[in-house]
C-alpha cells in the first residue's frame, strides 16, 4: 500500500532493512517530538519521534523514531529526515 502526500507518492519500506542503520550508531536521545502509540496487533508496543543531543550524540543521524518492541527489551532506531513531517511519519509506521 503506498502512501499519498500531497503530491509524492511513498512506497511502503520494509523496517528491517533501515532500523538500527549505521546512521543511529551512537545517537543520543535529545527532546521528545511526538510520542508514538501503536494497535495491538503492532510489532511494536510504543515510540517517539526525538531530536538527538547535540552535546552528546555521535550519530550522523539527527531526528530518530525510538521504537520499542513488544518483545525484547532493547530500544530500535530509526533515522528520519529533520523535515519529514509526523503526520507522515506515523503513517508509514502505522501509529495510532
Amino acid at each position: 500500500m503506498a502512501i499519498r502526500t500531497g503530491t509524492m507518492f511513498l512506497s511502503p519500506l520494509s523496517l528491517d532493512e533501515v532500523i538500527d542503520s549505521s546512521e543511529t550508531q551512537g545517537y543520543v536521545p535529545g527532546a521528545i517530538e511526538s510520542v508514538l502509540k501503536f494497535g495491538p496487533k503492532s510489532r511494536w508496543s510504543a515510540g517517539a519521534i526525538v531530536t538527538g543531543s547535540h552535546d552528546r550524540s555521535q550519530a550522523v543521524a539527527t531526528r530518530c523514531a525510538l521504537l520499542i518492541p513488544r518483545r525484547g527489551k532493547q530500544t530500535r532506531k530509526l533515522a528520519l529526515h529533520p523535515a519529514l513531517p509526523v503526520e507522515v511519519v506515523k503513517s508509514m509506521l502505522n501509529a495510532l
